[in-house]
């Protein structure tokens, strides 16, 4: 039986890919380093999504100010509970999902 809710999305046995929008600046440096920037803020709100076209949608297909690149986000499985964990929990960015 099909659970009434569910999260869809690409994952191993410990990592989720997340999807998030960011400005070019901040997105082409992480496409390039692997890694978020020194400046980037831990501790500010986001918004992830377990979708490439949903994230794509919200951002107005990467058309939107401060959200015209979207990147594939890798985080460990430990800390899916909390959101703001998530992003706390990784460095690593890919420019496309797999």
């Amino acid at each position: 039986m099909t659970p009434e809710r569910q999260v869809r999305a690409l994952y191993t046995e410990d990592t989720v890919t997340v999807y998030q929008a960011y400005n070019p600046v901040l997105g082409t440096y992480a496409a390039t380093h692997g890694r978020f920037p020194p400046t980037y803020n831990r501790d500010r709100m986001t918004w992830i999504k377990p979708s490439f076209l949903w994230m794509m949608y919200r951002s107005g297909w990467a058309t939107k100010h401060r959200q015209e690149r979207v990147l594939a986000i890798e985080i460990t499985r430990d800390g899916t509970g909390n959101a703001n964990s998530w992003t706390r929990s990784t460095g690593c960015a890919r420019t496309s999902p797999r």
